[in-house]
């Protein structure tokens, strides 16, 4: 399971308990199992991932805790998924999840490292059925619950084949590449976000055999299905957004020449707890904070959710853009040869 590009990392969540009844404060007077879940399931993933940690408070330095694995981690948590079928609101199957520890390595940074604990399943994700996440701690038997549809999937409309040479001439700045992809009120997808990467090689002038393959990625606005018309969303770039874009990009060397290779796009889709999670927690341009506390998490915190993903990769630009791309206004000076 792939991250997801919204770019919402997993969090974890601490508590602190004021008395209001005198002026002292207790901060550990009353132990609380608060799980913090994050979990995105994905149909189109052969493997999905379920963290889960504990949120902690003790005496002392809550950084210090926060590097003891065992602060955050459940010692005997039972993590399972109940697939459930939706008109009748059954549980057809269950599915266990397996607990892993550093199958995928966590950075170092503010919380431990040493220990990362994933819970796995490899079963099927099927989109037309409800899911339920069940944890059961047996040590002092809280049951906790939360359940999610399914993101499901859309396809490219424009373009539909990695043939199609994407062109964004003739020499005019209102001249737009129109990409679209499919929706509908029936996928469980409440909002997408785009992403365009654009790979190259560069070389030194003086040795062209010096290749080093390199990219960035855009991303553009999250778009919500609202924006839903005759089954499809459209995302307009214009030429100026394009090779302005590939101008910020790339720093100007006059020692380095580039070739283009390829342009790869992908589209995310996030179900609906994922959605109002982004709008809830997206940054605020007032100047007075929010204090922002999202969760499905009956009983916890953090999210349990599904998205999707669309990807094609391989498109070139046509024989004019490459020439522009070569010698226009934007991207002279970064010595494209081809």
């Amino acid at each position: 399971m792939k991250p997801f590009r919204f770019y919402f990392l997993p969090f974890l969540i601490g508590f602190v308990a004021l008395s209001c009844n005198d002026n002292e404060v207790d901060l550990t007077s009353d132990f609380k199992d608060i799980p913090v879940v994050y979990a995105l399931l994905d149909a189109s993933e052969d493997s999905n991932w379920v963290r889960v940690n504990k949120a902690f408070l003790g005496d002392g330095n809550a950084l210090v805790f926060a590097q003891i694995a065992d602060s955050l981690n459940y010692p005997n948590l039972q993590v399972a998924l109940l697939k459930i079928n939706k008109s009748s609101n059954t549980v057809v199957d269950s599915l266990p999840l397996v607990k892993t520890i550093n199958a995928i390595p966590k950075d170092s940074g503010l919380f431990a490292s040493n220990s990362n604990v994933l819970y796995l399943t490899t079963s099927p994700i099927d989109k037309n059925y409800l899911y339920k996440l069940v944890l059961f701690n047996p040590d002092n038997q809280k049951r906790t619950e939360a359940t999610t549809s399914i993101a499901g999937s859309t396809i490219f409309n424009y373009p539909n084949s990695p043939l199609v040479a994407l062109n964004w001439e003739p020499n005019t700045n209102n001249k737009v590449v129109t990409f679209q992809w499919t929706c509908n009120s029936s996928s469980n997808i409440q909002a997408y976000q785009f992403e365009l990467t654009f790979i190259y090689d560069e070389f030194l002038q003086s040795n062209p055999n010096t290749r080093v393959r390199k990219s960035f990625t855009n991303r553009y606005a999250i778009i919500p299905n609202t924006d839903c018309q005759q089954n499809l969303i459209r995302l307009p770039i214009t030429k100026q957004e394009f090779y302005s874009s590939i101008a910020n990009n790339l720093p100007l060397d006059q020692t380095k020449g580039r070739e283009f290779i390829q342009i790869d796009i992908s589209v995310y889709g996030a179900a609906k707890e994922f959605y109002d999670f982004l709008v809830i927690n997206k940054p605020s341009t007032s100047v007075v904070p929010r204090a922002t506390d999202y969760t499905n998490i009956p009983g916890g915190k953090g999210i349990f959710s599904s998205r999707s993903q669309l990807h094609m990769t391989g498109l070139k630009l046509n024989s004019i853009t490459i020439d522009s791309l070569r010698g226009g206004q934007y991207t002279s000076e970064l010595n494209f040869v081809n």
